[in-house]
């Protein structure tokens, strides 16, 4: 039980006011003895017990009525997980409220979803309580800190609205490191408003031990976990890849791939469910069968103008659980030249990876692959060239030491374009270039260490890999990539603070990806060729990793990009002009943060949610309480289905209570039944 005004609890020795009373009122009383009422004490002393036991009632009426009165005035709540809220003021509340794609899951009775939820329990909690001078707001989708002005505000204002965005939730956390550090606030309550989600918490990432190291170091701190972890009973997912825009003779079509994501128990019966089509406002609908893991239509066709070069679309489901994930826009154009630059320190390196890239997963793709030594990108006389030859590249291989200078800065330039870079290791012993490098020498802040070989156990296995997104993504039949079949020999271990995509059976890396504004950075710890990994002979899974790489790094390329909702997804919002949806368009300053397509001049992009908000899980809630071990920290699990608030105050039934104390004090006041006693005074003689 916590309490609104625990400082009126100071007057609970006032309950002993009665007795106090009770012991004075009997010293006023002296006794002295009268021969002549020994028949009166006889008479009293057969009724002295039930007499005590009414006068212990009435006193202890009186002091469950003085009880109950000081605990109607501190105003207790319920909950008994409240009893360390309110027991001291704090200086400031900040809350971080997760606006993923995933915290819109709704309660299709209550028509509330896990955000609203959550805001309105803990709106009305704060205003119930003190929340501290200040009242600041961090939310997922902008990363900003932002003062509000009352709790009640946290239910109308953009910046705690839905949006088409994840969540980084050491992000947010380390921001709220900045905020305390700056401002040496005192006693801080830290509430995070979450669904648990796999890839917004990413429980694998190195930064979750410095936070834990830098608020171990913060007095008065206290955090507290609004957990709202239930999968929906059944909900529907869809969106769209491959979109190409290709030409037959004098037609013109789009091909392109839709998939549909069940989550939830939908019965093992099939259904049909309606997608609608929408190119450039004309609309057509198409029913798909549905199985337990969902449907999809690999190269649907849809017939346009073939004087329509470039243009935009969407595919949408009937409204269910989540309305976020039920409409993915998609833009087109015609399909440029897919390129890529390989660099690399060895011949043998090189040319595996050109092998592995040449060939198009569509034979109507062209590739263009080129391979230059390391050396040569490093020469000041061809870096002129590299640099223009960069603008029409969508993905770089840098199988090398880490550059630096003037390279690294291009490469810095590549991937803030949008582009994909991935880092192999350098084949020989050198972590540097030319061995004048420190090892400690960074980009992207990670950098090589030293190789290493399994000894006795002949080889390294892979003991787990994600395949829910990213490059190991599971491929269109939903069957995994066979990582478990991948022979490494040697791999190089690395420092980065990147997220694991596959971990060797020693816990080491196998591959990551750092986190980036723009674009995407992967580090690979070994190298294709039979020496170091069977990447290359056996080929499945290296092919598929680098064409998804090339895929992507070449969307930036083209003048239709798809990108996923993000802060600085659209660098210049004002120069972007809103094609799709018309109605609710968001404010200027929300724009990248919810799905729909933009257009400036002969450019189109899409705005989507990000993959993983399709597939993701929820974390167990073990592990997330194992991040916040050596800090103040509670967990209060919410329902979406339960309307109730987090916490009632329960001075209404205190007033009650005392009022009953009172009646029955009164009651037990009443005079009873006296027996009479006649003296008869006989005269001596």
């Amino acid at each position: 039980m916590g309490f609104l005004q625990p400082f009126a609890l100071i007057a609970l020795p006032l309950i002993a006011l009665p007795i106090l009373i009770h012991l004075i009122n009997q010293y006023r009383h002296r006794t002295i003895p009268w021969a002549a009422m020994m028949f009166l004490m006889r008479a009293k002393r057969m009724r002295k017990g039930m007499a005590r036991l009414r006068h212990f009632l009435i006193l202890l009426m009186r002091v469950l009525a003085v009880a109950a009165l000081i605990f109607v005035v501190s105003r207790p709540l319920s909950g008994g997980w409240l009893g360390s809220i309110g027991m001291s003021k704090p200086d400031a509340t900040l809350i971080l409220l997760d606006r993923s794609v995933s915290m819109e899951m709704q309660d299709l009775q209550t028509g509330q979803s896990k955000r609203s939820a959550a805001l309105k329990k803990l709106a009305e909690l704060l205003e119930q309580g003190d929340y501290g001078t200040h009242l600041m707001l961090i939310d997922s989708a902008s990363g900003q800190l932002q003062e509000v002005d009352s709790p009640k505000a946290l239910l109308d204002i953009p910046i705690a609205g839905p949006s088409a965005t994840s969540a980084d939730i050491p992000g947010m956390l380390a921001s709220t490191l900045a905020y305390l550090n700056a401002n040496e606030s005192g006693r801080v309550d830290v509430w995070i408003c979450s669904d648990l989600n796999e890839n917004d918490w990413d429980v694998e990432s190195g930064r979750w031990q410095a936070i834990r190291e830098e608020f171990a170091q913060l007095e008065g701190v206290h955090h507290f976990l609004m957990a709202d972890a239930d999968l929906p009973s059944s909900n529907l997912s869809i969106r769209v890849e491959n979109v190409q825009r290709w030409e037959r003779g004098n037609d013109a079509e789009l091909v392109l791939d839709v998939i549909v994501r069940s989550k939830g128990n939908r019965g093992t019966r099939r259904q049909e469910v309606p997608i609608e089509f929408e190119v450039n406002n004309v609309r057509s609908v198409v029913e798909v069968e549905l199985d337990q893991q969902g449907a999809s239509l690999k190269g649907h066709r849809i017939p346009i103008d073939t004087k329509l070069r470039s243009g935009w679309g969407s595919v949408g489901l009937p409204g269910d659980a989540n309305p976020l994930d039920n409409r993915f826009f998609f833009v087109f154009s015609e399909s440029p030249v897919r390129r890529a630059i390989v660099v690399s320190d060895d011949v043998k390196n090189g040319e595996a990876f050109r092998r592995a890239l040449a060939i198009p997963i569509d034979p109507r793709l062209q590739h263009q692959i080129d391979v230059i030594s390391v050396d040569s990108a490093a020469e000041g006389a061809s870096l002129n060239r590299i640099a223009g030859e960069w603008e029409n590249t969508g993905l770089l291989i840098w199988q090398a030491a880490l550059p630096r200078g003037p390279v690294a800065e291009q490469i810095a330039q590549f991937v803030d374009t949008g582009r994909v870079v991935m880092f192999f290791p350098p084949g020989s012993s050198q972590v540097s270039g030319k061995g004048n490098q420190s090892e400690n020498e960074r980009l992207f802040g990670s950098h090589w260490g030293a190789w290493q070989t399994p000894g006795s156990q002949q080889i390294f296995s892979t003991s787990w890999w994600r395949g829910d997104t990213d490059l190991l993504a599971h491929v269109e039949s939903g069957d995994a990539l066979p990582l478990n079949e991948l022979r490494t020999y040697r791999y190089r271990s690395f420092e980065s603070p990147g997220t694991p995509l596959a971990r060797f059976n020693d816990d080491a890396p196998l591959l990551s990806r750092v986190a980036t504004d723009r674009g995407a950075v992967y580090f690979c710890s070994t190298l294709p060729t039979a020496q170091f990994s069977s990447l290359e002979r056996e080929g499945v899974i290296f092919y598929v990793i680098l064409q998804r790489a090339l895929g992507w790094g070449c969307q930036a390329l083209s003048v239709a990009s798809q990108r996923d909702a993000g802060p600085d997804v659209l660098a210049d919002s004002s120069a972007w002009e809103l094609v799709a949806p018309t109605d609710n368009s968001p404010l200027l300053s929300q724009r990248g943060l919810h799905a729909g397509v933009y257009r400036d001049g002969a450019y189109w992009t899409a705005v989507n949610r990000s993959q993983i908000e399709d597939s993701a899980t929820a974390v167990p809630v073990e592990t997330v309480d194992a991040l916040f071990d050596g800090m103040s920290y509670r967990r209060i699990d919410v329902d979406v289905s339960d309307t109730s608030a987090l916490a009632s105050e329960l001075w209404r039934i205190f007033l009650i209570a005392m009022i009953v104390a009172l009646l029955a004090e009164a009651a037990l006041s009443l005079p009873g039944k006296r027996t009479k006693t006649t003296l008869s005074m006989v005269p001596t003689t």
